[in-house]
């Protein structure tokens, strides 16, 4: 199991650790052996909100080394295999992550000025909790299919928004195949 190991003393990621291991304890407590099925549902559903939140907190962390390259001083050939060998991910887990920075976080120009994010109705969907991780890497991969590079730049928007759009209604995996589907 991969541990916390209390950072930089006096750093506020120590007191957030804290605050989230007070948190999760008490969301186990809620769960407990006397808890109703609308309390262990609600904590359910409260822990796929806060999974999500999460996920969208690491991808936004990844986002800086994606752009200005591997862990400095590391020796490592790339930031994927930086965050898996680092943090003990799979390499698919690691590409998951990384991938979803580069499409929905922000980038800078060469010249520094700030661009947009490469999937901007994907971005909001994932940024208000909608779209999860799982969303974006499918319509990641529809996207970067040979058949949606063949589109059009409008016809591409297009499909990108309306896979967005639709990442409330489906699963990931059904998403997936509607996409491809569609483009």
């Amino acid at each position: 199991m991969f541990e916390y190991d209390e950072g930089v003393s006096g750093s506020p990621v120590v007191a957030a650790h804290r605050l989230v291991v007070e948190a999760v304890d008490a969301l186990a407590d809620a769960a407990g052996p006397m808890a109703t099925p609308d309390e262990v549902l609600s904590v359910l559903t409260t822990c796929e909100g806060v999974a999500r939140r999460l996920d969208r907190l690491v991808v936004g962390v990844v986002a800086a080394p994606v752009r200005q390259g591997p862990v400095p001083g590391r020796g490592y050939p790339d930031t994927v295999t930086a965050l898996a060998d680092l943090l003990g991910w799979d390499r698919a887990e690691a590409r998951r992550r990384v991938a979803a920075a580069e499409q929905v976080c922000p980038r800078t120009g060469l010249d520094g000025s700030p661009l947009s994010a490469r999937l901007p109705a994907t971005a909001e969907k994932f940024a208000a909790g909608v779209a999860s991780l799982r969303h974006v890497d499918g319509i990641t991969r529809v996207l970067g299919s040979p058949a949606a590079r063949r589109l059009a730049p409008q016809g591409w928007a297009g499909a990108e928004a309306g896979l967005a759009a639709h990442a409330e209604h489906y699963p990931p995996a059904e998403l997936l195949e509607w996409g491809t589907r569609l483009v």
